[in-house]
C-alpha cells in the first residue's frame, strides 16, 4: 500500500468515525468543560457561607456529633459521613452525608462488592444532606440536599456514565474516548503538511474562505491542542477501565474495603482517626474523613501524596489501629485522574476547559467540509489541500 492510499484510508477512518459519533462526542466534551469548574460555577448560584468565628478550630469528632444532630433532625439519621476540612481561612466544614455527591442519584446505583460506594462518582439512589459548620464555633452555617446545581448534577451524569447506570454507561464513555485517541492519531497524520507548507501549518490564513477556511480551523485547532486532548482521552479511557489499563494493581477495588471485627466498644471518631493515620504518615493534612455507616468498615482517610489525591490510610473505627496505606501517588496510572479532571494546576486546568469544547468545533467543521464536498461532488477521501478551492465560494 502506498502512502497516498493509507492517508486515503486514514482520512476515511477520521471522517466516519467523527460524522457517526460527532454528536456524542461534543456531548462528552461539552459536559467535561462543564464540570471542570464545576464548584466555581456552583457557588455563583448558590454562594456557599463563609466561617467568621476566629481561634481554635474544635475537634473534628465535635464537628461530627453536630452534623449527625443536624440530619437527625430533618430526618436522616444513620448513613455515611464525609467530612472535609477547611483547606483556606474562612472556608467552613464540609460535611456530606448519606447518599450524596456530585453525580445525583444514578440509575442502578447500589453496593457493590461488599463495600461502600463513594460520594466521588458513586452516585447513590437514597436521601442525602450537605452540612456547612463554622470550625471554630460549630455553629450551622447552612444546609444543601444537593452538592450541585441539577444541570451540573445532569453534566456529570453525562460525562461520567452517559446518563446510564454505572455498569452499562462507563464502557460506553470508555469506547467513546477511544474514539477520540483514534481521530486524535488519524488527525494528526491527516494534518503533516508537505514539504514547504509548514509556515501554514498551525494557523487559519487571514483569505482562506469556505471549504479552505474550514479546513484550515479543524487542522490548525486540532494541532494546537493534540497533546492536551491525547493526554484527556487516553486519562478518560483509563478511567473508565481502571482494572484492565493498570490504573488499580490487579485485585485492588478502591471501593472496596476489608472488613473489621465488630466490638462491642465506641467507636473511633474523626479527630482520633486522623491521629491514628498521623502515626502511619506523619505529614498528612486531611482533605476528606470518611466516617462509614457499617459497622465494620475501616473509618478513611484521604489525603494529598506528591500532589495528588491518591492516598488513603484505613483505620480501625475500635483499636485505632492502622490497617492500610493505600498510596498509588507514584504509579504513573495513578495520575490519570487529575491529569483528566485538570487537578495539576491553573494552567492546565484551563486547557482541559479548552480541550472540551473543541469537539464541539471539529464536528462542526468536519460537518460543514463533508456537506460542501457533496455539494461540488468532490471525492470524499480527497484532502481539501489536493484540489484547487475558490475563495469565493458560497455557503452551504
Amino acid at each position: 500500500m502506498t502512502f497516498t492510499k493509507f492517508r486515503h484510508t486514514l482520512f476515511t477512518v477520521h471522517m466516519w468515525v467523527g460524522l457517526i459519533l460527532g454528536v456524542l462526542l461534543a456531548a462528552l466534551g461539552l459536559s467535561g468543560s462543564l464540570i471542570v469548574y464545576d464548584q466555581e460555577i456552583a457557588n455563583v448560584f448558590d454562594t456557599p457561607p463563609h466561617a467568621a468565628t476566629a481561634g481554635m478550630p474544635l475537634p473534628l469528632t465535635m464537628i461530627q456529633g453536630t452534623a449527625r444532630h443536624v440530619a437527625k433532625d430533618k430526618g436522616l439519621d444513620g448513613g455515611q459521613m464525609q467530612i472535609m476540612p477547611p483547606q483556606k481561612p474562612r472556608d467552613p466544614v464540609v460535611v456530606r452525608l448519606g447518599s450524596i455527591s456530585p453525580m445525583g442519584a444514578m440509575p442502578g446505583a447500589n453496593r457493590e462488592g461488599g463495600g461502600e460506594r463513594r460520594a466521588e462518582g458513586a452516585g447513590g439512589g437514597g436521601r442525602g444532606l450537605q452540612i456547612f459548620l463554622d470550625p471554630v464555633s460549630g455553629e450551622v452555617l447552612g444546609t444543601r440536599n444537593s452538592v450541585l446545581p441539577h444541570f451540573l448534577t445532569f453534566a456529570h451524569q453525562l460525562h461520567g456514565n452517559f446518563l446510564m447506570s454505572r455498569q452499562t454507561g462507563r464502557p460506553i464513555v470508555g469506547w467513546l474516548g477511544v474514539a477520540m485517541c483514534v481521530l486524535g492519531l488519524t488527525g494528526l497524520v491527516l494534518w503533516w503538511p508537505k514539504r514547504g507548507q509548514w509556515k501554514y501549518a498551525f494557523k487559519v490564513r487571514a483569505d482562506a474562505r469556505g471549504l479552505r477556511f474550514h479546513r484550515e480551523l479543524h487542522a490548525a485547532t486540532g494541532i494546537w491542542i493534540f497533546f492536551v486532548f491525547m493526554a484527556i482521552s487516553f486519562s478518560g479511557v483509563v478511567i473508565a477501565w481502571p482494572q484492565t489499563t493498570g490504573m488499580n494493581p490487579p485485585g485492588f477495588n478502591p471501593r472496596q474495603m476489608p472488613k473489621v471485627e465488630v466490638q462491642d466498644t465506641k467507636r473511633l471518631g474523626a479527630t482520633e482517626a486522623v491521629i491514628a493515620a498521623q502515626t502511619a504518615v506523619p505529614d498528612l493534612v486531611p482533605r476528606v474523613i470518611i466516617i462509614p455507616a457499617r459497622p465494620d468498615a475501616p473509618i478513611t482517610v484521604g489525603y494529598l501524596s506528591n500532589g495528588s489525591m491518591n492516598a488513603q490510610v484505613l483505620v480501625d473505627p475500635y483499636s485505632g489501629k492502622v490497617l492500610q496505606v493505600r498510596d498509588q501517588s507514584e504509579r504513573f496510572l495513578a495520575w490519570m485522574r487529575p491529569v483528566h479532571a485538570g487537578g495539576l494546576n491553573g494552567v492546565w486546568r484551563f486547557l482541559v476547559f479548552l480541550s472540551g469544547l473543541v469537539p464541539l468545533l471539529f464536528v462542526v467543521t468536519g460537518i460543514v467540509m463533508w456537506a460542501k464536498k457533496r455539494k461540488r461532488r468532490i471525492p470524499m477521501t480527497t484532502l481539501t489541500d489536493e484540489v484547487v478551492l475558490s475563495d469565493d465560494e458560497g455557503e452551504v
